[in-house]
């Protein structure tokens, strides 16, 4: 392991944060915090063409909901910046320069046309397409005349024969034909740098040790690793991880649900359990519970447990592991995430003590904190109803036996808690001889107005007393 792990995640503001960006993030961060390391964000912004003016604030919003906070990054964190692609233009064009001083780079009229002309003949040649070199000879009366005639040109590398070797954490070593990617561009004709070269420059000057990425950038890493070598800088440690794909194994789309990190945050899922389950996704965590603490996450994440299969993103296993964390929260922990959820009853007033007993309460019967609004009626004092099922309950045989028995008991009890639920079932039992479903189903019923929901020793303490015997003689009448 390199001494001072430096790891970084770079996203090109062009939308909300997809959940496969997220994951790679997630594992820059679990790596970071395993080694001791930092974890740097910088935004790569020099595609203009797609760029979103509110999208960079965005998907750090969304880093920061999900933990994944950095230690260095745009908004002054750090000694390394600046940290967005589009401030750095002129340690860009110091480097390109230095390159074709070395002879390393070339500048490079040719016009769209013609390459995509020579694009053409390639391919119908059978062959790989690749810029064939045609500038590469240039002599400076040529170079001139081109830039009389008013064409602008870009500045290629030039790529030397043999091949280039890529070792990766994950893949393993690799190799790559230096003639199939023929020589690049480095610097655009409009002055922006090329991502491959940018990505370059700003690692090894931010002192990356371990680039870790979508396993898209793969193909990417040869060029990289020439011109890591061209401008003498030291090379990192690669990790290519897997793309996530359709639990059908096609490509990741909206018809498979959402694919946005603001999407899950808006349907009601916990920023714990979208990390736990993106943490899970390719065996990069095997090896014990599924549901796991930032902590566990940290202890198990290994690079080189990851598996070099696509991973297969299942909404459904999600939402399992949301219910889990769910399950394991404080109310109090939960209504911090549940607010956005919950603006109908936060009313100027409201006794927020009473709503963590309530959360409390339903959280084992949700999946989402989206889903809590359809329980919390079931608790308020005014508005409440019995919906036709549990109309229907109540004219049973025996069913009002089982209410008036009930009302009888609490109207003894100085309260209703949940350690004397016990109690008042027994009391229950003796005096109507009633039991099981015919014994529940109407207290049910006429308490909650509904036939699912929370289990009645929870709804009972937070109803209270009163309210119970409200609700107790009205399903009387």
């Amino acid at each position: 392991m390199k001494n001072g792990v430096r790891v970084r995640f770079a996203p090109s503001p062009t939308g909300f944060l997809h959940i496969g960006n997220a994951r790679i993030a997630l594992c820059n961060k679990l790596f970071a915090l395993k080694h001791d390391g930092v974890y740097v964000l910088r935004i790569e912004d020099t595609d203009v063409a797609r760029l979103d003016p509110a999208a960079e604030e965005a998907i750090r919003e969304d880093l920061r909901w999900l933990g994944l906070t950095w230690d260095e990054g745009p908004a002054g964190e750090g000694a390394h910046g600046p940290y967005r692609q589009s401030e750095r233009t002129k340690i860009y064009y110091e480097h390109a320069e230095r390159l074709k001083e070395q002879g390393g780079a070339y500048l490079c009229y040719c016009t769209p046309e013609e390459l995509a002309q020579m694009r053409e003949q390639l391919l119908a040649r059978g062959q790989t397409p690749r810029y064939v070199g045609t500038c590469r000879g240039l002599s400076s009366a040529q170079a001139q005349e081109l830039e009389a005639s008013g064409r602008k040109p870009s500045l290629r590398f030039a790529v030397p024969e043999g091949a280039t070797v890529v070792r990766d954490i994950i893949h393993g070593k690799k190799v790559f034909e230096n003639k199939s990617m023929g020589d690049f561009v480095i610097m655009r004709s409009d002055g922006r740098p090329a991502y491959n070269f940018a990505a370059v420059v700003d690692d090894a000057l931010m002192g990356i040790t371990h680039v870790i990425r979508g396993e898209d950038h793969l193909p990417n890493t040869p060029r990289q690793v020439l011109l890591y070598e061209a401008l003498g800088f030291t090379l990192p440690d690669f990790a290519h991880l897997p793309l996530l794909v359709a639990p059908d194994g096609e490509r990741l789309s909206k018809r498979y649900g959402a694919v946005s990190v603001r999407a899950y945050r808006e349907e009601g899922f916990l920023p714990q359990a979208v990390v736990n389950y993106l943490a899970l996704l390719g065996g990069g965590t095997a090896g014990g519970e599924e549901i796991m603490s930032w902590e566990g996450m940290v202890r198990r994440f290994s690079l080189e447990g990851i598996a070099r299969s696509p991973a297969a993103f299942d909404p459904g296993k999600l939402r399992w592991l949301n219910r889990g964390h769910l399950h394991t929260m404080r109310g109090e922990d939960i209504l911090f995430y549940a607010r956005p959820f919950l603006a109908g009853f936060l009313r100027e007033g409201t006794d927020e003590g009473w709503l963590v007993k309530v959360l409390n309460a339903v959280k084992e019967n949700v999946e989402t904190l989206a889903e809590i609004n359809r329980y919390i009626p079931i608790f308020l004092p005014d508005g409440f109803s019995l919906d036709a099922e549990a109309r229907t309950i109540l004219t049973a045989d025996d069913a009002l036996a089982a209410v008036k028995a009930l009302k009888e008991i609490v109207a003894g009890m100085a309260e209703v808690t949940e350690d004397n639920f016990t109690e008042i079932v027994a009391a229950l039992k003796k005096h109507t001889g009633l039991k099981g479903k015919q014994l529940f189903a109407p207290l049910r019923a006429a308490l909650t107005g509904t036939m699912t929901g929370p289990e009645l020793h929870k709804v009972l303490p937070v109803l209270g007393k009163q309210i119970i015997i409200e609700r107790l003689a009205q399903a009387l009448k």
